[in-house]
């Protein structure tokens, strides 16, 4: 069964941070005693907090979205649009963690500067990489009629994995996805003519019509595809 979207985004949004400790062992000899090594954890913050202020987006989902702004000790991050939001600890200079939002596992996300030494991007657990941004325009809903709606209706196969699915139907101001797996819905306004978004988890859905008109395919936060079920 497939991470549900909310699963997913919870991945792609979330923080967490790789622990840099720097181990400076001393040893002294002494003809009369062993030799003693002494640990030392060193930690460095020469970049200022307020130099991680600024929005940042997903490189993999242009939807997704954070601003980050310096809260005391602390970075808050919070989803341009919607609730989500995740407070950030330093751990090392440019590494800081949050819990994910059930609070049970921690990851990271390291900071990255550009060649005039500001900062200009993150990766987030390790592979998901986040640019920052001078300025986001949120897209604006477009307006579909009843019919134009009616024909993302259907049932989907995930391509990956058959015999999942997919069940979409017409709404009023757009569409709800029903996750067959375990009934989770979610609504989507249009932002195109074959484009959808939930702006509340930053995920989209982009419809494929065939050379007849015919909505053949829909793909979910630029990645994941699933079939249109011929019933």
């Amino acid at each position: 069964m497939p991470a549900s979207p909310q699963k997913l985004f919870s991945y792609a949004c979330k923080f967490a941070f790789v622990l840099v400790l720097t181990v400076v062992l001393s040893t002294s000899v002494n003809a009369k005693n062993p030799t003693h090594l002494q640990h030392k954890v060193i930690l460095t913050d020469d970049t200022p907090l307020n130099a991680f202020e600024g929005i940042y987006q997903s490189k993999d989902n242009p939807f997704s979205v954070f601003k980050i702004t310096a809260v005391g000790d602390k970075l808050l991050a919070k989803a341009f649009e919607g609730e989500q939001q995740f407070t950030l600890t330093r751990k090392s200079d440019l590494s800081f963690e949050s819990p994910d939002e059930d609070g049970d596992e921690t990851m990271t996300v390291v900071f990255s500067k550009n060649e005039a030494g500001e900062i200009s991007g993150a990766l987030v657990a390790g592979r998901q990489q986040w640019n920052k941004i001078k300025s986001y325009t949120p897209p604006a809903e477009v307006k579909l009629t009843a019919d134009q709606l009616k024909a993302f209706e259907g049932k989907y196969e995930f391509e990956q994995k058959k015999g999942t699915y997919l069940q979409i139907t017409a709404a009023a101001d757009g569409l709800t996805l029903k996750q067959l797996w375990d009934g989770r819905e979610i609504n989507f306004i249009a932002i195109g003519e074959q484009s959808f978004l939930n702006k509340q988890i930053g995920f989209p859905l982009v419809f494929t019509k065939d050379a007849n008109g015919a909505v053949v395919k829909v793909l979910a936060f630029g990645r994941d595809s699933w079939d249109k079920v011929k019933e």
